[in-house]
C-alpha cells in the first residue's frame, strides 16, 4: 500500500526498519558538510490512515519519540555534531483541519531534536506540512522539506538533496577564522 513512499526511502538510502501494508519505519544517518560538519539520524514513519485527527498525531508522536531514541545508534551524543529528525508522513482520505494546523506549525525548539508531521489529503490532493524556516535549525529545513515533499508525492527524478548555503558560508567563515587564529598564534610564538 506504501509501495512508493518505501521506494523512495530507499532512492534516499533508508534502511526500512518496519514494513506493514499500512505503516512504514525507515532509519538514516547521515553526515551533513554543509551543515558545519553534522550528523543527523532520521527516523521516518509514514502511516495510511483513513481519517487524521490531532489525538492520533499525538499518540504517534509520544510513541515515536520514546523508540527513535532506541533506534539511534549514534555514539555521539544528541547535540555533541548529531542531531535526531522524526518525520511523521500521513497518508490519509481526510485530515481534520487541527490536524493541518498542527503540519504546518513550527516545532518545540528542542535542542538537537526536530519533529516534522506532514500530511497528504487523498481525498482534496492537498497536503499539510511547515513550509517556513525556523531559526532553530534553519541549516536542516530545505533537506526536511525537500524529503517530506517526496514522500507525500513520490517521484522517480534522481534524489538530489538541496545544500545548506548559509551552512557552506558559516563553515567557510569558521574555517578562515581559524586558520587566522592559527596564523596569529604562530605569528606571535616567533616573535
Amino acid at each position: 500500500m506504501l509501495d512508493a513512499q518505501r521506494s523512495e526511502l530507499e532512492r534516499f538510502n533508508f534502511e526500512i526498519v518496519k514494513d506493514e501494508p499500512e505503516t512504514l519505519i525507515a532509519l538514516r544517518q547521515k553526515w551533513y558538510p554543509d551543515c558545519l560538519l553534522t550528523k543527523m539520524t532520521y527516523v521516518v514513519f509514514v502511516r495510511k490512515v483513513q481519517h487524521l485527527s490531532v489525538d492520533m498525531m499525538e499518540a504517534d508522536r509520544e510513541q515515536l519519540q520514546a523508540n527513535a531514541k532506541q533506534l539511534n545508534p549514534s555514539l555521539l551524543p544528541r547535540g555533541f555534531q548529531a542531531g535526531v529528525a522524526v518525520i511523521t508522513i500521513y497518508i490519509a482520505e481526510r485530515v481534520d483541519f487541527e490536524a493541518q494546523s498542527l503540519c504546518k506549525r513550527k516545532p518545540k525548539i528542542r535542542f538537537a531534536w526536530f519533529y516534522l508531521p506532514a500530511a497528504l489529503e487523498q481525498s482534496s490532493s492537498k497536503v499539510f506540512y511547515l513550509k517556513e524556516t525556523p531559526i532553530w535549525g534553519f541549516l536542516y529545513y530545505g533537506k526536511f522539506r525537500y524529503l517530506i515533499r517526496r514522500l507525500l508525492q513520490p517521484t522517480d527524478a534522481p534524489v538530489q538533496e538541496p545544500k545548506s548555503v548559509v551552512g557552506v558560508v558559516f563553515g567557510l567563515v569558521l574555517v578562515g577564522y581559524l586558520l587566522l587564529l592559527a596564523v596569529l598564534v604562530l605569528a606571535l610564538s616567533l616573535t
